[in-house]
Order: structure tokens, then C-alpha cells, then sequence
């Protein structure tokens, strides 16, 4: 049981609020944690873990789609109750309540249990980490038993015939590949003029060519307007005097993944006039707190979020600051992220279109490294932004098997600074994807030696230039 003045209360069960919550309790400090949902949150639940599973599950291809989906359940909930287990009696000091927290003044937080009884608890800290929801999209037309998200998807009893997908992210690319491994036909409908926009044009392209070889129907600057009920129809309309769109014909079900919103409602932030941004999520400083004294968030809630990872590693930083008190924290590190359709794409870092003249690009095509033919691979790429004369690495985007493991070396990097010359040598195994990386390196080293004297007059120069203009 937690101690009788706990040092935090977290409203929120997903990555981030469990990684403040348990790691108080490891470092022998107590809190009290809320949730009036499933633990684990959106990701354990009804995000990333039954979406890899049934990517898993469809790329084996060894059971029927409904046994694939079922397997996805019982996986989903083994972990949701291992991590159940895990904060009601698997962790000392830490105290588990069931119910909604909603903030009623700075460090008082009042609990509505699923009976309507309610209980005030008071605490120096609490942290917001209530994470978001799917983003609703009105499609005239469309019976509601019709409309999936992420939310309810995994509940399917089988797959559908025909899955149209409004929203070409990473949600909508990685259930594209499932489902149409499972045999679905499919159609993937995107707003703007590619797919997976977080990419630069070139890596999106290897994606959208892998799935339109799957048998993907890929519609680009298109928007759904209405649906036929009668003959299953999606009528879809070019975007911006694009060309026209047929029509999406005998579709039983349709996925709209078109981004997210924050769980920020109904939590009392207006009472403290807790600063959110336009979008609802609440704005946060580098070390996770609000601008309310004691008020700390985390994750998808706030405008720092997005991923599963991302939240836990802002748990981890407010973890830190909660416990160090006005200690100076380390610099806030690249957060990379990862879209694991067929092949995989990661990326880290900002990569501008124009790469700008102090910033070298290195591009290596990796579909023809070793690994890549005992594989039969397919295209795949990695490209690395590199400063001129330093070497620092500004952000790389890896296409291919294991790319959301290889980023990892570059984020690595990136947070301990280490620059991408200081590679050069370094010993991987053999035959693995990771020779991607190291080509990356050489072509790095061919093209920077020999123009490291005009890179360095260039920096020369442009500081010059910057200290007459002061």
C-alpha cells in the first residue's frame, strides 16, 4: 500500500504514467495510480501490441484470418493482464485505484470509482498521462456497424472482403499490409499527395510501391465524401483538382485512421488553467511540467507525444526531474519512430526536403547488400544528414527489414553525440541488414574527405559573415 502522503498521483495507466509510477515505487518513493480504463492504455490494448501481432500473424499466413484475430485478443489480454497484476499487488508502495480522475486544485485530485462513489486524495505531484483517441470523420452514408478504428478493429471476428482505409499513416499502412496478407481486398485513400508524410518522398515511395504490388488499391490527394449503403460504394473525390477518383466499389468496412486527439476533457485543467495548445493538448517544458506548480504530463496528452515510446521516455524525464529537484536536465534527445509495414521505415531527426548547404545528404540503395539476397529483401534504402566538417548527425530514415531496430544506433548516436565519422571501423556482424549502415559510413567518409579543406573555409567564411553582421 502506498504511504499515507504518496509523493505523486498519475492519472493514467499507458507507457508514460506507468513509467513514473512504477519507477517512483523502485526508488522507494510511493504513488497513487488512476485509471478508469484497461492498464496498459491505448498502446497494450488497442494500438501497438495487437497491430504487431497481427502483422505477425498475417505474415506467418499459417492460420485463417478469424484464428489470426483471435490469437491477437489472447495475446493482447495476456499482457494486459500481466500488467494489471503488475500495479495492483507486484509492486510495493504502489498504489492502484480503479475510476476517472478529474484535478479539483493543484495537488487534490478527486476519484470517481465505476459505482459513482468518489474519493479525494492529495498528493505534492500528479502527472496527467490520459493519452488521446482516434480522430472521428463524418462519411454520409456510412452505418456506424460499418466504421472501424483503432479501437475496435481488433474485435473483428474475421476479415473483411473489401477494407477501404481512409488515412495513409503509419495506422493505415501497417493495416493495409495485415489485411491484405490475410487475403482482404483493400484500398487505402490519402488526403494529401503521398503516403506517410513524416517520410521524405523517396522512402514513402518504396512503401507505396510495395503495397500496390501486394494488390493495394492507392488513392493520393483524394478524400471520401459519401457511401452508398445500397451497393457498398465509397465515393471518393480528387483533392485540389487532382484527377478524378473512381469510386470504391463493394466495400463491407471501413478504417479511418486520420491522426488523433487528446483525452484532455473532463480532467479539471480549465479549473487550473492549465495552458494547452490549439489542439487541446497540454503544453509542457523540457522537464515535463506544466505551467501549474506540481502539475506534470506525459505522452499523447500533451504537445510533446505521438508515440508509445515517446511517452515513456518523457515518463522517464519527469521521473528524473521529479526527484532531482532544480538539477539542470540533459537536453531533450531525437525521439525516433517506426512504421513496421512490408518493408519497415524508421526515422529519427529532422530531413528537410531541400537539404540545406551546410547539411550532406548520403543516400545508400540496400537492396543489393548481402543479407538483402539471402532474404530476397526488396528495395530499401538509408539516408543519413550529416553537418559538414562536424559530422553531427542531424537524421537519418532507414527502408527495410529491421529498420525500427537499426534506428536505434543512430538515435544512439544522436543523443550521445557522436558524429557519424567516428563510425568508420566499427565491426558489425555479418551478414546482417546492419551492413546498410555501415555503406552509409563509407560513402560518407569517400565524399567528405576529400573536400574536407573547402568544408572548412565554407565554415570559416559563414562564421565570419555571422560576427560582422553582430
Amino acid at each position: 500500500m502506498a504511504s499515507p502522503t504518496p509523493q505523486a498521483i498519475v492519472i493514467g495507466s499507458g507507457s508514460g504514467g506507468l513509467t513514473v509510477a512504477i519507477g517512483l515505487s523502485r526508488i522507494g518513493r510511493s504513488a497513487i495510480l488512476v485509471e478508469d480504463h484497461h492498464v496498459g492504455g491505448d498502446c497494450t490494448n488497442v494500438g501497438c501490441i495487437p497491430s504487431k501481432s497481427l502483422l505477425h500473424h498475417s505474415a506467418d499466413g499459417t492460420l485463417p484470418p478469424a484464428e489470426a484475430l483471435s490469437q491477437v485478443r489472447a495475446s493482447r489480454t495476456a499482457l494486459r493482464d500481466h500488467e494489471t497484476e503488475l500495479v495492483k499487488t507486484g509492486t510495493e508502495r504502489l498504489d492502484f485505484r480503479v475510476g476517472r480522475g478529474r484535478l479539483l486544485s493543484p495537488g487534490r485530485v478527486e476519484i470517481t470509482a465505476p459505482d459513482g462513489s468518489t474519493e479525494i486524495v492529495e498528493a505534492p505531484n500528479v502527472v496527467v498521462a490520459t493519452g488521446s483517441q482516434p480522430r472521428s470523420l463524418e462519411i454520409p452514408g456510412l452505418p456506424s456497424e460499418m466504421l472501424l478504428t483503432n479501437n475496435n478493429l481488433f474485435e473483428l471476428g474475421t476479415a473483411p472482403e473489401h477494407l477501404a482505409i481512409i488515412g495513409g499513416g503509419p495506422i493505415g499502412v501497417e493495416m493495409a499490409t495485415a489485411f491484405r496478407r490475410m487475403g482482404s481486398q483493400v484500398t487505402l485513400v490519402e488526403f494529401l499527395p503521398q503516403i506517410l508524410t513524416q517520410l521524405l518522398p523517396e522512402p514513402a515511395a518504396i512503401l507505396h510501391r510495395s503495397l500496390e504490388a501486394m494488390g493495394v488499391r492507392i488513392e493520393v490527394a483524394a478524400k471520401a465524401t459519401a457511401f452508398e449503403a445500397a451497393t457498398g460504394t465509397l465515393l471518393v473525390e480528387p483533392v485540389d483538382g487532382a484527377n478524378p477518383v473512381a469510386p470504391i466499389s463493394s466495400v463491407d468496412a471501413v478504417l479511418v485512421s486520420v491522426g488523433r486527439v487528446p483525452n484532455s476533457k473532463d480532467l479539471g485543467l480549465e479549473v487550473l488553467d492549465v495552458a494547452m495548445d490549439k489542439s487541446g493538448r497540454i503544453v509542457i517544458d523540457a522537464k515535463g511540467r506544466t505551467n501549474v506548480a506540481g502539475l506534470w504530463a506525459c505522452g499523447d496528452v500533451t504537445d510533446r507525444g505521438g508515440t508509445t515510446h515517446a511517452a515513456g521516455a518523457w515518463g522517464r524525464r519527469i521521473l528524473r526531474a521529479m526527484v532531482s529537484g532544480p538539477l539542470p536536465m540533459p537536453d531533450v534527445p531525437p525521439i525516433p519512430a517506426a512504421v513496421f509495414g512490408d518493408p519497415e521505415a524508421a526515422w529519427i531527426g529532422e530531413q528537410p526536403v531541400e537539404v540545406p548547404s551546410d547539411v550532406r545528404r548520403i543516400t545508400v540503395e540496400t537492396s543489393d547488400i548481402d543479407r538483402s539476397y539471402t532474404d530476397q529483401a526488396g528495395e530499401g534504402i538509408v539516408i543519413v544528414d550529416v553537418r559538414r566538417l562536424t559530422g553531427k548527425i542531424l537524421g537519418a530514415t532507414i527502408v527495410g527489414p529491421r529498420a525500427g531496430e537499426l534506428i536505434g544506433t543512430v538515435s544512439l548516436s544522436m543523443k550521445t553525440d557522436v558524429p557519424f565519422h567516428k563510425w568508420y571501423g566499427t565491426v558489425w556482424p555479418y551478414p546482417t541488414y546492419s551492413d546498410g549502415l555501415s555503406r552509409a559510413v563509407d560513402a560518407y567518409i569517400a565524399e567528405a574527405l576529400p573536400s574536407v579543406h573547402k568544408d572548412a573555409l565554407r565554415w570559416a567564411l559563414g562564421r565570419a559573415k555571422s560576427l560582422i553582421k553582430r
